[in-house]
């Protein structure tokens, strides 16, 4: 039998696994205790994947060979093969014990550390492993991946130097010294080693996806998408990848190509809490309101306490005017990354409270602030006193309608104000109840301009047309911006004849100014270039005008809080307070809503302006 288990030791060394399985068989039918045919029937069968059979022939041999340091070996490969860590450690531990110069048990110990999350233990596997076989580069590596869990990065990163000096195109060291760079706050580093690796293996997965991630994280989302769109074609079933090439292009104001990779994430991983978020917010970019409050329900269903959930999903009910949930919802923008910290002070919920004080102080926008500013005289008279906190340039154009409420105005730039309770401008309809359309506050004009600024401007705007009427394209640019429209799309409004165009952007970049100055229509067309200093001086010249032509932006709720004619051109997923198809705003009653037909598509709406304008 001797000569049958040496074919078969024969035909397994050079590969021909079905013809060593025969002689083993053979092998062991003639002498079941046969223990090489036994452990090398097992390991084939380990290579073959049938992991259960090759444990339990292993674990025979070693039965008749209790001492043999390979065997035990072997053993602990299947165990680990199938899952039984605790079970595999120790028979790498026996091999150990009868061989300690046994670098591979050493190794494969480290491994099975690794993937049962002992990282020390594991370090110390690979330590000694190394001092066995110093110039191993697969060990280095491992050794590396353990110190990168424990967070030594300086040391991960050291060890994978150390595996690429011996293998210079290890790619998975390539791609581990990446990963270490990133976390040491190299991500220039990072991108290269990911792209030494692609260099290195093609194919290799894990670089090209981690190559995407980094590219998007670091503000280069356009560079992203080849790497993730390459790994989806090598792993499509992937669901990382998808979520990873979905959030690059939405990033990109892609959103249309964005929403089919969160659905094939959130399909392949219906637990994957931050696709599911994904895949909301590119509901909400396209306008599908009722699409994003269910993916943001099953976002929270995974993650009840996630803020960025909780708040998109508010901003998608508050633009279905379901304000009763969606400002209830919306109270968790307070607790989103970046939000201002309240005042240590008991939180206002509408209740009466005279002879003592109420702190209200104004968030995010001067619009929000204009906006919302209609809500504090109904506070105020809860109140002993009122103190309303806002941005300074706001100061002297609240001053009129913060008076006769009895309000007290202060600068947001100011100590805080002494107060029994606070409360967040924003959250006062919620506070006072008012959470329904049809008790918003409606009457315009809420605010008066002050005596002296209008006095300051009397006959000051320019032209001689009969209709005098304000403009503004652009808000404040932020990141991913539909706000704004280029100054050429709106050559179909100064064209109308009879209009003195009266410019309200507060500032003009160069190329505007040359624009306008060398615009066919420029003797229509007027400046305030330098003289607006604060919201009383543009809320002077909006009270004296027809009207005004606005993106939204904080002057069109100047002009709606003034009871002023505005056309609001708006995008095509437009904010919230503006609904979803309304023609008309509930906030601002002297206001026509303009929305674009398609992401991008402002020379429609300024087409429909112009015609609306022209018929008066």
């Amino acid at each position: 039998m001797n000569t049958v288990f040496a074919r078969g030791f024969a035909a397994h060394r050079d590969g021909r696994l079905t013809e060593a399985e025969r002689a083993y068989e053979a092998a062991l039918a003639a002498e079941p205790r046969h223990v090489d045919a036994l452990h090398l029937l097992g390991v084939l069968r380990h290579q073959q994947g049938q992991h259960a059979e090759a444990a339990e022939l292993v674990r025979r041999a070693v039965d008749l060979r209790p001492t043999d340091a390979g065997l035990q070996l072997n053993l602990g490969n299947a165990l680990k093969a199938l899952g039984r860590l605790d079970d595999a450690i120790e028979r790498f531990r026996n091999a150990l014990t009868l061989q300690p110069g046994f670098p591979l048990a050493q190794y494969n110990l480290g491994n099975a550390y690794t993937a049962a999350g002992r990282h020390e233990d594991a370090a110390d596997a690979f330590e000694k492993a190394l001092r066995l076989q110093p110039n191993d580069a697969p060990t280095w590596n491992n050794f590396g991946n353990a110190l990168s869990a424990l967070r030594r990065f300086e040391d991960a990163a050291r060890a994978f130097r150390r595996a690429l000096a011996i293998r210079p195109r290890h790619a998975g060291a390539l791609n581990n010294l990446g990963m270490a760079l990133n976390a040491l706050g190299d991500p220039d580093g990072a991108i290269r080693q990911f792209r030494a690796a692609i260099e290195a293996e093609p194919n290799y997965v894990a670089a090209h996806f981690n190559l995407g991630n980094l590219l998007d994280a670091s503000g280069r989302p356009a560079d992203a998408v080849a790497p993730l769109e390459t790994t989806i074609r090598l792993q499509p079933r992937f669901a990382p990848a998808h979520f990873g090439l979905g959030h690059a292009l939405a990033t990109l104001g892609r959103q249309a190509e964005a929403l089919p990779q969160f659905e094939r994430a959130v399909g392949l991983d219906p637990k994957y809490a931050v696709a599911w978020l994904g895949l909301g917010n590119a509901h909400l970019a396209l306008g599908n309101h009722p699409a994003a409050v269910r993916a943001f329900d099953q976002a929270l269903r995974l993650g009840p306490d996630e803020p960025a959930a909780q708040l998109n999903r508010s901003l998608a009910l508050l633009a279905l005017g379901d304000y009763a949930r969606g400002l209830a919802a919306y109270e968790w923008r307070l607790k989103t990354p970046g939000s201002a910290k309240a005042p240590p002070l008991p939180r206002w919920n509408g209740e009466p409270m005279p002879g003592r004080t109420l702190l209200v102080r104004a968030e995010q926008g001067f619009g929000d602030t204009l906006q919302f500013m209609r809500f504090a005289p109904f506070a105020a008279k809860l109140a002993g006193r009122l103190v309303l906190e806002v941005q300074p340039a706001l100061l002297p154009l609240l001053e009129p309608a913060a008076q006769a409420a009895r309000i007290e105005l202060k600068s947001a730039a100011d100590a805080p104000a002494r107060a029994d309770a606070f409360c967040p401008l924003m959250s006062l309809p919620l506070a006072l109840g008012m959470t329904t359309l049809e008790s918003i506050p409606a009457r315009t004009p809420y605010l008066v301009v002050p005596a002296a600024y209008r006095r300051k401007w009397r006959g000051s705007i320019g032209g001689q047309a009969k209709r005098k009427i304000g403009i503004t394209w652009s808000g404040r640019l932020q990141p991913g911006e539909t706000r704004s429209l280029p100054l050429a799309m709106l050559d179909p409004l100064f064209a109308l004849e009879g209009i003195d165009w009266i410019v309200l952007q507060p500032v003009l970049a160069a190329v505007e100014r040359a624009a306008l100055d060398a615009h066919p229509c420029a003797k229509a067309i007027h400046r305030l270039d330098g003289r607006l200093e604060n919201f009383a001086d543009t809320g002077a010249i909006v009270d004296r005008l027809d009207g005004v032509v606005s993106v939204d932006t904080s002057v069109a709720h100047l002009a709606g809080a003034l009871g002023k004619p505005l056309w609001l051109m708006l995008p095509f997923a437009a904010d919230w307070r503006w609904g979803i198809d309304a023609l008309s705003s509930t906030w601002y009653p002297k206001t026509r809503l303009f929305r674009q037909a398609e992401p991008g598509g402002w020379a429609d709406v300024v087409e429909r302006v112009a015609a609306d304008v022209r018929g008066g």
